[in-house]
């Protein structure tokens, strides 16, 4: 199971109850241990879950409810009307109270450099299909300017040697990332993802920093104003080889 099937399956999980024993639940528990970014979106839905069932048992039903229900003779069909404006207020109440713990308690937005990294790192993991396929990086930097994305990357010397393969257009939170592929050689691939500097508000240092993300080694460092993430194969001499 992974991330996105776990975040799935634990949008219905119920703090406190007996859903962790469901097979399916537990795995996803599970991946929430091995994924921190999921991990800070589960306490997050905890969170919201625990505030929601206890405003939940705060509702009052109406007075004389029960009594009223048992002295119906048969089912009948309830009538809407405006002269029942405690059950109106009742219901407008609800959804108020739903959309302000959204609001409130909900997950953060994903403005991040580390949410950027994990989503790029996500893509490359399930390959990704390029939207170019060429070894002419001037094909692909005309690529990038036709669909508004970043075309003036400044390659890394270690990359410049590489056999390119192409590139793919993405999107993250509405802003346009490029994605330049490249064959290290043994049939694995690197990726180059570059954004505008201005879509995070943690930009990475001129430095690039090497970090492990998933089943991936990153690279991310900041050059004038683009923002840059390289990512592939674990490689003990990454930083040398590639940057």
């Amino acid at each position: 199971m992974n991330s996105q099937q776990a975040k799935q399956v634990l949008l219905l999980y119920r703090p406190g109850s007996e859903d962790a024993r469901d097979p399916e639940v537990a795995a996803a528990l599970e991946q929430v241990e091995r994924d921190p970014e999921l991990k800070s979106w589960f306490e997050a839905q905890c969170v919201f879950q625990v505030a929601m069932q206890r405003k939940f048992r705060e509702v009052q039903a109406p007075e004389q409810l029960r009594s009223r229900l048992l002295a119906r003779p048969k089912i009948v069909r309830p009538q809407f009307r405006w002269r029942q404006p405690a059950w109106i207020a009742a219901a407008a109440a609800l959804v108020i109270l739903a959309v302000l713990a959204t609001h409130w308690l909900g997950p953060r937005t994903p403005d991040q450099f580390a949410d950027f990294r994990g989503r790029m790192v996500r893509t490359a993991l399930r390959q990704y299909r390029m939207d170019i396929v060429t070894n002419d990086m001037q094909q692909v930097r005309q690529f990038m300017v036709s669909r508004g994305a970043p075309s003036d990357y400044v390659l890394p010397p270690g990359l410049t040697g590489l056999a390119l393969t192409g590139g793919g257009y993405l999107r993250w939170r509405n802003q346009p990332v490029a994605m330049v592929c490249f064959d290290r050689g043994d049939r694995q691939m690197l990726y180059l993802f570059v954004m505008d500097r201005s879509a995070v508000g943690d930009t990475p240092p001129a430095a690039p920093e090497v970090s492990q993300v998933n089943r991936l080694v990153t690279a991310s460092w900041t050059l004038g104003n683009r923002t840059y993430l390289l990512a592939g194969p674990e490689d003990p001499d990454f930083a040398r080889k590639y940057l």
